[in-house]
């Protein structure tokens, strides 16, 4: 079973309680695709949501994707955190769909 899910544009430290008690709710034993696309100024909480949605997924047997590769405010945190300068291969294919960093 796949379940998509939307993040909020207005994703933050101050917002991301909320949307974590959402996605508790999905059914992590299948896919899960995130929509990333309306974040506007997503901060390192974001990442930490998607991290450990991403380990909770993979524990239960289930799988965590993006919809489409991070988008441009997605990209510059991942940069800004240190991200981009170690990450792995699979790394690059979660956030990227497996296209390089610039």
């Amino acid at each position: 079973m796949t379940s998509t899910f939307s993040l909020p544009d207005a994703l933050c430290m101050t917002t991301v309680a909320a949307v974590a008690d959402d996605l508790r709710a999905l059914p992590l034993d299948g896919d899960v695709v995130l929509d990333v696309s309306a974040l506007a100024a997503p901060d390192l909480s974001v990442v930490q949501l998607i991290h450990s949605l991403r380990l909770e997924a993979g524990a239960q047997g289930g799988d965590v994707r993006l919809s489409a590769p991070a988008g441009e405010a997605l990209t510059a945190l991942l940069h800004r955190a240190g991200f981009s300068d170690a990450m792995t291969p699979d790394d690059n294919a979660f956030w990227f769909h497996g296209v390089p960093l610039q």
